[in-house]
């Protein structure tokens, strides 16, 4: 059953407040500056801060718009015929302001919330991703699709096992327990583990090297897949993803909004 409901936050709030230390932007590259208004940037503290202001704000709203195309065209005519027209420091400044100002107000996509009483777990998700029963060759996993999604058949998939968190991060995902604790085993090498807690759960992250595979074959190019497993100790959800998408904030927010049915 879906019912759907608005988030209250600001935009920018929410994607910090989802994934705390998740940097998702990239600000100008000061060491490839090359034009004046790049180097005037780069010279200035505070408009510097400004542009990594402004990446972060970006992405944020690219994630969450129900627009995606439209923002990434304003982005590029904004610093085409904004920013890159300026002459001095003073008008940067301004140029930045407001356009932090218009992605604060840009409108953002719906949450929705999903729940499968037989498997006995919700979590929430954007409505610009959908959702669908069945992947991994199981009813007992649930697919979230979205774009863009190259060489990828979902999103993220959340698949719910009996068992503890140690029984079935060992046995159904990729992370091994060691004398010194956990870590992730990817294509090349091991990965760093990260716990994670939520509402009625421990849980295990990792981002791990990994192949890509979908409907046409095996891609050899690696990506960096998630994996996540949580637990209630009876039962257990683990989530994955193929690489190339789904390691965002706001898939995050999904993943820490799992709750498990009583």
């Amino acid at each position: 059953m879906n019912t759907t409901y608005r988030m209250q936050r600001a935009l920018l709030t929410v994607a910090i407040m989802v994934a705390p230390g998740i940097v998702v932007g990239a600000s100008l590259n000061c060491s490839k500056a090359s034009t004046s208004v790049e180097k005037t940037i780069c010279a200035s503290k505070a408009l510097s801060h400004l542009d990594e202001q402004l990446a972060q704000a970006y992405e944020s709203v690219l994630l969450l718009s129900d627009n995606p195309d439209r923002v990434k065209r304003q982005q590029q005519e904004w610093l085409r015929h904004v920013r890159d027209q300026c002459q001095d420091e003073t008008c940067l400044q301004g140029a930045y302001e407001h356009r932090l100002a218009q992605l604060a107000a840009a409108q953002q996509v719906i949450w929705q919330s999903f729940r499968d009483t037989r498997l006995g777990i919700e979590f929430s998700y954007p409505s610009n991703r959908t959702v669908k029963i069945g992947c991994h060759g199981s009813q007992n996993c649930i697919a979230l699709i979205g774009t863009p999604m190259p060489h990828s058949d979902y999103l993220m998939a959340f698949e719910v096992f009996d068992g503890d968190l140690e029984t079935v991060a060992g046995e159904k995902a990729v992370f091994e327990k060691k004398n010194d604790g956990w870590i992730a085993k990817g294509r090349f090498g091991e990965h760093q583990v990260v716990p994670l807690t939520g509402p009625g759960w421990q849980g295990l992250k990792a981002i791990v090297d990994c192949g890509i595979s979908d409907r046409q074959g095996f891609h050899a190019g690696a990506g960096e897949c998630l994996w996540v497993v949580l637990s209630n100790g009876k039962r257990s959800v683990v989530v994955d993803t193929q690489g190339m998408v789904g390691n965002d904030a706001v898939s995050m927010r999904s993943i820490q909004t799992i709750r498990f049915s009583k």
